[in-house]
């Protein structure tokens, strides 16, 4: 029975709050984990989400693929699109999907090169992590399949050695995952390889059908060590790519695969104009070949700023065919509710998980939601619309800081602007300097 989704009455306990609280202070963010805690207007459409695809049309039943799905997550820089991307991957997980959150930049994972598409993917790849620690350290398609095994064979591979156990893994393997109808013979059996590597403690043939399976170069005498003759380059990425997520939901391994593309730093405007072509083709290929049923139980996010619209996809009318408005999750407005009073929602929700990580009450409710509105406003005319949840929740954390230290006091206009003008200067540092490291 899958495990029923957080409420979002629900406090974390107080390791998981300061967790978020120091993600939130430290980059306006969510964390990697706990993001469905902090979440605040966006329910109604996870919910729908979670019922019409998760438990709807990408899970498989009596037999049948699941079918494959595409949407775009639109809003503007700091608006709440890595947001809704962790509370969907918090989700998916909870249903048995694995996960790949990727951020999209031309180092990691440009469009333009399908072998690097998969290997962003293949590293990115996560079943449902069993605690916060888990969350940077078991990514990695290998690392899933291992996870997802010792699951269905409870502890197969972390637990007491037990030959009766093993040999049900092995026969399992050897049967069902070998003979399983998938596009790539290659994929299959390094997956199959890799498993039984694992089983029997074969060191060699695990870290090496490990590689292969992240999307990592492995020279061809390795390769051939473990009877693969197909190496992953650009004309077969995106069949690899496929051939995972076909895998996973016909193994019965996971519920299916979740894509979550997160293009922050506007990756297609810094390609040239024949990559944006190359970008645009490959884009399409994934969209088509989700909706025809070759990706199945595929949910794919791709999270973008409303410029994708208006200066990318226009130039495409195919793509373009397919950014109709039944197709996008506008998160600059969230329907039914003020951004104002948005703000003063997710203050509050913060106000309560920093409360959970500091065993902290404030003693002046109607003080708070008075500093909380102050800020929202403050917030909102600074930004004009773009960043401004992030510069909120930032601000807001900062104010609950000193709150805690000197109590709480009333924030007049100035109060206000010297708050904001601080956390504007360290996120503008921040974002510089992930510029600077990303190498554009």
């Amino acid at each position: 029975m899958p495990t029923p989704p957080k409420v979002a009455s629900a406090l974390p306990d107080k390791r998981e709050a300061l967790n978020i609280i120091h993600s939130l202070g430290t980059s306006g963010q969510p964390p990697k984990l706990g993001a469905l805690h902090l979440n605040v207007g966006t329910g109604p459409i996870l919910r729908r989400f979670r019922e019409d695809y998760l438990e709807g049309i990408c899970a498989s039943a009596d037999g049948l693929d699941g079918q494959g799905i595409c949407k775009w997550v639109e809003g503007d820089y700091g608006n709440g699109k890595t947001q809704f991307l962790r509370c969907f991957q918090e989700i998916a997980w909870e249903l048995n999907y694995v996960t790949a959150f990727v951020e999209l930049s031309q180092d990691e994972c440009p469009l333009d090169r399908p072998d690097r598409v998969y290997g962003a993917v293949a590293r990115a790849v996560q079943a449902r992590p069993m605690n916060a620690g888990d969350v940077d350290r078991s990514k990695g398609f290998d690392v899933a399949l291992a996870q997802l095994l010792d699951r269905k064979f409870p502890q197969v591979l972390t637990g007491v050695p037990d030959e009766g156990l093993k040999a049900e893994a092995v026969n399992w393997v050897e049967s069902e995952l070998k003979s399983l109808a998938v596009e790539s013979t290659a994929l299959r059996s390094a997956a199959v390889i890799h498993l039984l590597a694992r089983l029997n403690g074969d060191e060699e043939k695990t870290n090496l059908s490990g590689l292969y399976l992240r999307g990592e170069p492995v020279p061809p005498p390795e390769l051939k060590k473990l009877g693969i003759y197909e190496k992953i380059d650009k004309a077969n990425g995106f069949r690899m790519l496929r051939s995972m997520c076909q895998l996973l939901q016909r193994s019965e391994l996971a519920a299916g695969t979740v894509l979550l593309f997160d293009e922050a730093r506007r990756t297609l405007s810094l390609m040239s104009a024949k990559g944006q072509k190359v970008a645009c083709e490959n884009l399409l290929s994934v969209i088509n070949r989700c909706n025809q049923g070759e990706l199945p139980g595929t949910v794919f996010l791709y999270a973008v700023m409303p410029e994708f619209f208006t200066n990318f996809a226009v130039q495409y009318p195919a793509l373009l065919q397919r950014c109709g408005p039944s197709t996008r999750i506008p998160l600059n407005t969230i329907e039914g509710i003020r951004e104002s009073d948005l703000l003063v929602k997710i203050g509050r929700r913060i106000a309560q998980i920093f409360g959970a990580a500091y065993e902290f009450t404030f003693d002046d409710a109607a003080a708070l939601d008075r500093n909380l509105m102050e800020l929202s406003t403050a917030a909102i005319q600074e930004t004009m619309g773009t960043g401004t949840r992030r510069l909120f929740v930032k601000s807001c954390v900062q104010m609950l800081k000193n709150a805690r230290e000197n109590g709480i006091a009333e924030l007049d206009a100035t109060a206000v602007q010297r708050l904001l003008a601080g956390v504007s200067d360290e996120l503008r540092g921040a974002d510089a300097a992930d510029t600077a490291n990303a190498g554009e």
